[in-house]
């Protein structure tokens, strides 16, 4: 176990990956109960002492050229990666990781992010398991609701012209084109529950929503949403 090596091994062992003397980090450095308190004092050490960078640079300057340069894969590759990020393009995630004051984004911009890239083209589909049904998974499928209706839709005349058009066959041709039936089928009965259910405290109609609820679905509401983070 990695907990019989001193400091100076860990150290000598860093040092060592550093300088091309030896290939792999020793099972007793990676193991499986104090490894991750190892990684990250030796990224602290090759980022600090190495390096000499700020947080803020590693942020913002780290590449995978530096990480392949430095042998830095094996300590990476142990990092947890948030789902809303591509670990092969999106390298902050290491500088949050060690320093959480270098955090520049909150949950509701990460879920933003993945949503535009599905609708670029960038990625396919959205990550698995990320409409699971935890409160996260619920956040995350009304994030992208409403960026749909703020970037991808044209104005509604009222509130009540907004909860018409997801109760008609309308609402669910936008969800479709706009890529939203994971969360919808996932998530919701119909393309109106979901509408009113990503709106916030101070958008949404109960009236409205019943009143249309009644005329075009029928259909009982699920248990398990959650209020809309504002």
């Amino acid at each position: 176990m990695y907990g019989l090596l001193g400091p100076q091994q860990k150290l000598s062992e860093v040092q060592e990956m550093l300088l091309g003397k030896r290939q792999h980090y020793s099972a007793a450095f990676l193991d499986r109960i104090t490894g991750d308190i190892n990684i990250y004092e030796a990224l602290r050490y090759i980022f600090e002492a190495y390096l000499e960078w700020t947080p803020y640079q590693v942020r913002d300057c780290l590449t995978h050229d530096i990480i392949r340069l430095l042998r830095l894969e094996p300590l990476i590759n142990r990092i947890p990666c948030p789902p809303e990020l591509d670990r092969t393009r999106d390298l902050e995630y290491i500088a949050w990781y060690i320093y959480p004051q270098t955090v520049n984004c909150n949950q509701r911009d990460l879920a933003i992010k993945v949503y535009h890239r599905l609708n670029k083209g960038e990625i396919s589909r959205f990550p698995k398991g990320y409409f699971d049904g935890t409160v996260q998974g619920w956040f995350r499928a009304r994030c992208a609701f409403q960026c749909m209706l703020i970037e991808y839709l044209p104005p509604f005349e009222n509130l009540e012209a907004l909860y018409a058009y997801f109760a008609s066959p309308r609402g669910k041709d936008a969800i479709r084109k706009y890529k939203l039936l994971v969360p919808l089928r996932e998530l919701y009965e119909s393309p109106l529950e979901y509408l009113h259910d990503s709106l916030s405290s101070q958008q949404k109609d109960e009236a409205l929503y019943q009143k249309y609820r009644k005329r075009h679905s029928g259909s009982p509401k699920k248990e398990g949403g959650f209020p809309i983070e504002t």
